[in-house]
């Protein structure tokens, strides 16, 4: 499957969620790391289908299409969307929606220290 496919506009999203239960992880995913990875793989479980709501941040190093590109490439997501907001999601009584800015502030600046280590390593 062409992960882009995955890629679903906003307006299409309550006919693709129709069925099942959803979970929203919503994020700026940037960039996209390993515990990015892990938090929507342990986030959906085995119960709940993985809707990945990529929002565009203030201060992103990547597009933010980019970045739903690469959640998509992720086996634990099923669909992914890009919104401005998280309150643009459609209310769905299968759909709950989780969001830690926290969490995903703390993972990429974990990602930027990082690089910032192995720079100044050399």
């Amino acid at each position: 499957m062409d992960t882009r496919e995955k890629i679903v506009p906003l307006e299409q999203l309550p006919g693709r969620l129709a069925k099942g239960q959803w979970l929203a992880a919503v994020g700026t995913f940037d960039p996209l790391t390993l515990s990015h990875a892990e938090w929507l793989a342990a986030v959906g479980g085995k119960e709940k289908n993985v809707l990945a709501v990529v929002e565009p941040g203030e201060t992103c190093l990547l597009p933010v299409e980019a970045r739903a590109v690469l959640v998509a490439a992720l086996k634990s997501v099923q669909l992914v969307v890009v919104v401005p907001r998280a309150h643009d999601l459609p209310k769905m009584q299968n759909l709950e929606i989780v969001k830690d800015e926290e969490g995903d502030r703390k993972r990429s600046l974990a990602f930027v220290e990082h690089l910032r280590e192995r720079q100044s390593g050399r």
